[in-house]
């Protein structure tokens, strides 16, 4: 234990910025601890389970397979979202754990460009901080978020992040909130506000009809997204019109 601590107090980034010692040292070690050790926890519960097919004006580009599970840890109820994504020889692995509001706890991405990672990614939340550690190609950054009440994680890429904004307690369509936003990948954080457009909508899934919520949500950046889910909340199709994107299920929820 003690030359791991060692260790993590000499690493020394190439691109801090403005960020600290501390915020060093935690975010190494997010990156460090194996997945297993971050959290003891209960038998986890299966939300949900699938892949989606993504097609991008008119062509099929990639999938995308994901898992929702909810169990009891130390840090109360935890929902944990993975995900394995592939777009042409882009890969993609993205793993989020977040409390019942959705705000994160713990958060990894990996990415590869062909047989070379260009990007890890690891952040935890400290205290009521959102400390990460990314490494790139271009070297390594430290970055330390204010975690404001209700914070989700809102990335440009990747769909089963949009699980968690459709757990807000809206009922009626019309209803919206406003949410603070990180995305950890960007650097950035914001504002993300997400609508219940429709509560009875309908969306075809491998052949088969599903009555579905319809949601609307507008990113930090102004993008739009609609993303259609059931009543349990779990996604049944995802659209970025402005990238001409589409996304569905391939399987009906069981």
């Amino acid at each position: 234990m003690t030359s791991l601590r060692t260790s993590i107090l000499r690493i020394s980034l190439r691109r801090t910025g403005r960020a600290t010692a501390s915020v060093c040292c935690v975010a190494a070690l997010v990156a460090l601890v194996p997945p297993c050790l971050f959290a003891q926890a209960s038998v986890p519960q299966r939300l949900d389970e699938g892949s989606f097919t993504i097609v991008v004006r008119g062509q099929r580009v990639g999938r995308e397979q994901f898992s929702v599970q909810q169990r009891t840890g130390v840090d109360g109820a935890v929902v944990e979202l993975r995900a394995e994504s592939a777009t042409g020889d882009r890969r993609t692995a993205m793993r989020l754990e977040a409390d019942s509001a959705g705000t994160p706890l713990r958060y990894t991405v990996e990415e590869r460009q062909g047989t070379e990672q260009t990007l890890r990614l690891g952040g935890q939340r400290v205290r009521g901080r959102f400390t990460t550690l990314a490494r790139s190609v271009t070297g390594e950054a430290a970055r330390e978020y204010l975690l404001r009440p209700g914070a989700v994680v809102v990335e440009d890429e990747g769909l089963v992040q949009h699980a968690l904004l459709v757990r807000q307690p809206l009922r009626a369509s019309g209803d919206g909130v406003t949410r603070p936003s990180l995305t950890p990948v960007a650097n950035s954080q914001g504002a993300v506000h997400i609508v219940l457009e429709s509560i009875a909508d309908t969306v075809t899934i491998a052949g088969a009809h599903r009555i579905a919520q319809r949601w609307r949500v507008v990113t930090a950046s102004s993008e739009v997204r609609l993303i259609w889910a059931d009543l349990d909340g779990r996604l049944l199709r995802i659209s970025i019109p402005a990238r001409g994107l589409d996304a569905r299920r391939d399987d009906v929820p069981r």
